[in-house]
């Protein structure tokens, strides 16, 4: 079976979008085009492709061919540079690739930086919590992601990056409120936390490691899915928290900011999850990353 490339672009195209009228003005096609183009795919592989969902979302069988449209694209756009065509008239690639939000917040800019220095292809960035990641590279939404899972996802490489510690802090006012008899079970039960999102158990883990409790999911919870924003209610007293550590260094360096108790960080580890192929522009990015990430505390062998 043969698979029309202009079928596949279509394919991707819904799915990176959201829709099919944002496709069409991706691709410069009308809506009817690309809505024709899914249908002859869908009835060339007897499978439905994409749910009509708002946005659109890939079935299983049609996150299979939207990770071929995107590698056939990188392959496309790298065969082209090989044999000398000129940039401006390459087909337009990206990466899609999916970066935990702290990660994005500290080391991340660096390696897109360093990326965007050394070729016109851009990256479409994704983010979510380091530990769910790689369902965006399984689902073949991204071809690489910044994920804590050691273990290569099939048909992937994978590189140690090193570790990115979490500092457990508050105000000092907050910890003489709340912690002045110590961190207990019961303190932690009490004390008002900040917690990312519903996917964020940092600080549940802590709290267990610490007080060997399964709170602070019973203790008062602030919700703020914003890594800066985070960093603003800590200091402003609103609970305690994990904060990335080179997100609040300066803060517990001056003051406003202390531990929660002696030694009170965890280190995550991270890895580099990408799709196998011989490509250049993913080589460049993987170097872009691996050197950005030596900021990290401690690298992994």
């Amino acid at each position: 079976m043969r698979i029309d490339h202009a079928q596949l672009r279509a394919l991707a195209a819904v799915i990176r979008e959201g829709s099919f009228e944002r496709a069409a003005l991706s691709l410069n096609v009308t809506s009817s085009a690309v809505s024709q183009r899914i249908k002859a795919l869908e009835d060339r592989v007897g499978k439905l492709l994409i749910k009509r969902t708002i946005p659109t979302e890939a079935t299983p069988e049609g996150q299979v061919l939207v990770q071929l449209a995107e590698q056939t694209a990188l392959l496309e756009r790298d065969a082209f540079e090989r044999i000398g065509i000129s940039d401006a008239e390459l087909p337009r690639a990206s990466i899609a690739v999916a970066v935990n939000h702290d990660s994005m917040e500290t080391w991340f800019p660096e390696a897109v930086q360093r990326f965007s220095q050394s070729t016109s292809t851009t990256l479409d960035l994704h983010t979510e919590d380091q530990d769910h990641t790689v369902a965006l590279l399984r689902q073949g939404a991204v071809l690489g992601a910044v994920t804590t899972l050691s273990e290569p996802v099939q048909g992937c490489q994978i590189h140690a990056l090193g570790s990115i510690r979490y500092a457990a802090t508050c105000t000092p006012e907050f910890h003489a409120r709340h912690f002045a008899k110590g961190v207990t079970a019961q303190a932690l039960a009490q004390a008002p936390v900040l917690v990312f999102n519903r996917k964020d158990d940092m600080q549940a883990r802590y709290a267990r490691r610490l007080a060997g409790v399964e709170q602070p999911h019973n203790a008062p919870t602030w919700w703020i899915p914003s890594t800066r924003a985070f960093v603003h209610a800590n200091l402003g007293g609103l609970g305690w928290t994990m904060n990335p550590l080179p997100l609040v260094r300066r803060h517990l360096e001056s003051g406003r900011l202390v531990y929660v108790k002696a030694r009170a960080w965890e280190d995550v580890p991270l890895y580099w999850q990408h799709w196998k192929g011989e490509v250049k522009t993913m080589a460049l990015l993987t170097r872009a990353i691996l050197q950005a990430s030596t900021s990290l505390v401690r690298k992994r062998r």
